[in-house]
């Protein structure tokens, strides 16, 4: 019978773990763990809803000419003031958007490098996160453009899908839309997504590759997909199981999470109703600007407060999961991940009794 790697990887994750996060428990490597894990983030998605009439080349019955003389006038004025304000503000505009993509890009930036971050830690279960940054900047930045290269190449995919839709939109012919051009975007969508997700699991296993063999993002992909090609059935049930586990520890996230939101947003709702009276006392109006920028800080802080709570709390979930993927690896790939063991105390001599 085929020992499965991934299923016998479970049972060490467990014990490494506990290991790391139990034996003792130490508050201060979790609250690291979760800056790492709050600055990795999430995985995010884009959602898009199109709609057309197949029988009609118009979106309605607005009424008699008045009306729609009316609604024409509207659509006028309308699109006349944002067109002013764009007009008016268009430096402000531009520099707004270049500072949003600017710290979406550095955003993504340090993410990148806090995976090199998160599997130092647990390999060593020592977490010093100033000196693995240090150590992993470059890795960082190597994960960073290959990431966005695939993001834009994705992006790109999506865009000339699209072009035959946009092309039946101009012409008029809204009935080919969603029989023709839209289905080639779903199609890209799902092919894309899939094949991402391929690539994303790999990039995922040639981290520790770059970490401890030294070399580059793009020769330890190779690497791993070489491996990967010479062990295909361990590569299904890998992915197998870690989607089930997946399933799992989203689970216990939401549950975890939902308990530490409803307790801790709690509190924050009553220092929020404190904050509110104390304003009011001081003679401020609910409309006053200083009531709603104190208001509006004091909701801000307590969204990061939640999301680093929740973080905090449910430490051991990805860990867990992180463990899964480097136990896998090193019986899978090679033994090249040089874990923390726990140090056992020696035995003491037994002293003879005397005669």
């Amino acid at each position: 019978m085929t020992d499965w790697i991934a299923w016998a990887a479970i049972e060490g994750a467990m014990t490494k773990t506990k290991q790391m996060l139990f034996e003792p428990f130490d508050l201060t490597k979790w609250a690291k763990l979760a800056i790492i894990l709050f600055f990795i983030g999430g995985s995010g998605g884009f959602g898009s809803n199109f709609g057309s009439n197949p029988t009609s080349g118009n979106f309605g019955d607005f009424g008699d000419s008045h009306s729609d003389a009316e609604l024409d006038a509207f659509v006028e004025e309308a699109v006349s003031g944002v067109s002013a304000f764009v007009d008016r503000y268009m430096t402000y505009i531009v520099l707004a958007v270049l500072a949003f993509l600017l710290v979406i890009v550095l955003l993504s930036y340090i993410s990148n490098v806090m995976q090199f971050v998160f599997v130092e830690s647990v390999v060593r279960n020592h977490v010093t996160i100033r000196e693995y940054i240090r150590n992993n900047l470059g890795n960082g930045l190597r994960l960073f453009i290959l990431n966005w290269t695939l993001g834009i190449l994705f992006l790109i995919a999506i865009i000339i899908s699209l072009l035959p839709a946009l092309s039946a939109i101009l012409t008029g012919d809204f009935s080919a839309i969603f029989f023709g051009s839209l289905l080639l975007f779903f199609l890209v969508l799902v092919l894309g997504g899939i094949i991402l997700a391929i690539i994303g699991s790999f990039i995922n296993l040639a981290i520790p590759v770059m970490l401890y063999e030294n070399v580059g993002v793009l020769k330890a992909l190779s690497k791993v997909i070489s491996t990967a090609v010479h062990s295909i059935p361990q590569v299904l049930v890998y992915w197998l199981i870690r989607g089930v586990l997946g399933v799992i520890i989203g689970i216990a996230a939401a549950i975890i999470g939902l308990i530490v939101v409803l307790i801790a947003g709690l509190v924050l709702l009553l220092i929020g109703i404190a904050v509110y009276m104390i304003l009011t006392l001081l003679g401020f109006g609910f409309a006053d600007l200083v009531v709603l920028i104190v208001l509006g800080l004091l909701f801000v802080a307590s969204v990061l407060v939640l999301i680093f709570l929740t973080i905090l709390a449910t430490v051991p979930l990805p860990v867990f999961m992180k463990y899964h993927t480097l136990l896998f690896l090193r019986n899978w790939y090679a033994d090249i991940m040089p874990f923390w063991e726990p140090v056992t105390e020696p035995a003491p001599e037994s002293v003879p009794e005397p005669a």
